[in-house]
């Protein structure tokens, strides 16, 4: 009997080993991960070739990795455990006070971040309009004072320095001063998620205005309604599974414009609002805005006072449109990709109130470019 004991421990784990791998063999092969919000690897195609070479070695790690069973109770074993131990942003994501889950600060490429602004500055000078970049500032370093007592340096003011010796024909739209500011009076950046809030999305709004000398609506211009249940991408990538979610609010200030949605060769899609309820429904709200990622975007407001706008941009500029006060006639929101940036005939045919570009970190004229 005492034999059978000391065995006990070793045949637990291979009868644990054998149904976890019956399980692996016969579940369901699972496509997108609703919580990590990313596609799963499939099932290895087997051939000698593969074999030979190690891609189907490498297929099969990865494919057992993504659909182990369970695998959304072991990611958030293992991320609370590195938390325990020490190991806070061991995932490169910092758990935070008051509930706050922030991107560790990454190394900046020099060369990468000048050439990206160099190409843009040139851009602006080869149309000749008036052209304007706006830099959104990361949450850690807009939310420094929940962050963990030991953590990286964000490099957000050493980026905008940076920026300002490179730019010589667009000029740069300083936030830091106003979202810090107004930090005191609402929530600027979400818990769960690395981009503004609406409410954070409305200070750019006005300091933008302040920049150009130009009204702006007042906070109770706007219809504001909240949305509970919402997990953003920090989430995601975190495995902290515990966190409460964030509210999603959409201010509308009421108008009417047409927005259409282009992707490709694909047919456009056109819709009377600049929001997409539907998302509200998903745990990843925020594609309400503008209805997310999509090659290009024509909004016009016919009502509007006159003007047109084009603006290079990411995801940061999704949230930023809504807060904006309806003057431009027609807006043209471009998003940035890896072919570079180049300077059609089509768009010396527009005239502009200025010019917006994101490159994952940074914007033109009237929109964010996020720099974490």
């Amino acid at each position: 009997m005492k034999k059978l004991y000391s065995f006990l421990p070793a045949l637990i784990f291979l009868v644990f080993l054998g149904v976890m791998a019956l399980l692996l063999l016969f579940s369901p092969v699972r496509d997108y991960s609703e919580n990590e919000k990313r596609y799963l690897a499939g099932r290895p195609e087997v051939t000698v070739s593969g074999i030979l070479e190690g891609e189907t070695q490498e297929q099969l790690e990865k494919f057992t990795a993504d659909q182990v069973p369970g695998r959304d109770f072991f990611v958030g074993v293992n991320a609370y455990w590195n938390l325990a131990t020490g190991r806070n942003g061991a995932q490169d994501i910092y758990h935070c006070k008051q509930g706050y889950l922030i991107n560790a600060p990454k190394t900046y490429n020099e060369k990468i971040f000048t050439d990206n602004l160099t190409k843009f500055d040139q851009f602006a000078a080869q149309l000749g309009v008036p052209a304007d970049l706006m830099m959104v500032p990361s949450t850690g370093y807009l939310m420094e004072e929940v962050l963990p007592t030991f953590h990286g340096t964000y490099d957000d003011d050493q980026l905008y320095d940076k920026a300002e010796q490179i730019l010589q024909n667009t000029r740069l739209v300083d936030v830091r001063q106003a979202l810090l500011e107004g930090k005191e009076t609402g929530q600027i950046c979400y818990r769960t998620d690395h981009h503004l809030t609406s409410y954070g999305n409305y200070l750019l709004y006005r300091a933008y205005q302040i920049a150009q000398g130009a009204p702006y609506l007042s906070r109770d211009a706007y219809e504001v309604a909240s949305y509970d249940g919402f997990y953003g991408t920090t989430w995601s990538g975190s495995g902290y599974w515990f966190t409460q979610p964030d509210q999603v609010e959409v201010w509308d200030s009421g108008i009417q414009p047409t927005v259409t949605l282009i992707d490709g060769s694909a047919a456009p899609q056109v819709s009377h609002s600049l929001f997409f309820p539907s998302h509200l429904e998903e745990m990843d709200k925020y594609p309400v805005f503008l209805d997310g990622n999509h090659s290009l975007v024509t909004i016009q407001n016919p009502n509007a006072e006159g003007g047109n706008l084009l603006v290079i941009r990411d995801s940061y500029a999704h949230c930023f449109i809504p807060s904006w006060r309806p003057t431009i006639k027609i807006s043209t929101w471009w998003t940035c990709g890896t072919t570079g940036i180049t300077c059609p005939s089509l768009w010396r045919n527009i005239r502009w109130t200025g010019c917006s570009t994101s490159m994952g970190w940074t914007t033109w004229s009237a929109t964010p470019i996020p720099l974490g």
